[in-house]
C-alpha cells in the first residue's frame, strides 16, 4: 500500500512529514506500507521517507492532483499533514473503492443542499482520498484537458472534484471528524474535542499541531 502526502512551500515544516510517517506506523494495522512525500524540499525529512521532487507548474492542494498519475498502480491513501491519526486504520484501509474516494463534509453547515449563496460549493474533503490504480486517471485527465478554466474557477480540488462532471465516491463518514467543525451539522457541532471512536482527527479551517496543547499532542508524536 502506498501511502502519499504534499509538502509546498513554507506553510508545513518537516516535522509534520516526519509525525505523519511515524502516527502512520503506529497505527498501520500490521500492513506493509510504502511512503512518500511529494515535495519541493525535502530538507530534514526523515530519510526513510521517499521523496518524490515536484516537478509541475501546479502549486498548493493542486499538487494532489499529480499523484492520481503518479501512483496508478495498488492502492493508494493520500492524507493531508493537518491531521491527526488516533487509531489503526481498519476501516480506512479495509475500504475497496470502486473510484478515486474522498470525504463528506457532514459537518459542514448546509451539507444536505449547498448553500444557494456560496459560489462553488462543495461538501467534498480531500483530507484523505484514496483510489486503486487508475481509478485516478479521469478526475487527472479531465483536469488537464481543462486546466485553465479550472484553476481560473475553483479555489481548491474540493470544488473541482464536486461542480465538474467527474466520477467521484466518498469514504464512510465513521473514518473522520473535523476538529473545529464537529461531526455533523446541527447534530454534533462541539468544536476542540477529542472523538476517540474515529481513526482520524482533520485540522481543517483553524490552527494546526503545532499550535494546540491538548490532547493532540498525544497523537502527534514521533
Amino acid at each position: 500500500m502506498n501511502i502519499l502526502c504534499v509538502k509546498w512551500g513554507d506553510k508545513y515544516s518537516a516535522e509534520y512529514v516526519n509525525k505523519l510517517y511515524s502516527m502512520l506506523l503506529k497505527n498501520c494495522c500490521g500492513k506493509s506500507i510504502n511512503f512518500y512525500c511529494y515535495t519541493d524540499n525535502p530538507k530534514d525529512i526523515k530519510k526513510e521517507i521517499n521523496i518524490v521532487k515536484i516537478e509541475t507548474d501546479l502549486t498548493h492542494w493542486w499538487l494532489k492532483l499529480d499523484l492520481l498519475k503518479l501512483f496508478d498502480t495498488g492502492e493508494n491513501i493520500l492524507f493531508d499533514l493537518d491531521l491527526v491519526i488516533l487509531n489503526p486504520l481498519e476501516r480506512l484501509f479495509s475500504i475497496k473503492t470502486r473510484t478515486l474516494s474522498v470525504l463528506y463534509s457532514q459537518w459542514k453547515e448546509g451539507y444536505v443542499s449547498p448553500r444557494a449563496t456560496e459560489r462553488f460549493p462543495t461538501l467534498y474533503n480531500s483530507s484523505i482520498m484514496k483510489w486503486e490504480g487508475t481509478q485516478g486517471h479521469e478526475v487527472y485527465n479531465y483536469f488537464q484537458k481543462n486546466k485553465e478554466v479550472i484553476l481560473f474557477k475553483y479555489q481548491g480540488i474540493d470544488r473541482y472534484l464536486f461542480n465538474e462532471p467527474v466520477q467521484v465516491d466518498l469514504l464512510p463518514t465513521s473514518i473522520a471528524y473535523s476538529y473545529w467543525q464537529g461531526v455533523r451539522f446541527k447534530k454534533d457541532t462541539t468544536p476542540e474535542k477529542l472523538r476517540n471512536d474515529y481513526e482520524v482527527c482533520i485540522l481543517n479551517h483553524g490552527s494546526k499541531q503545532q499550535e494546540i496543547d491538548s490532547w493532540v499532542k498525544d497523537y502527534w508524536i514521533e
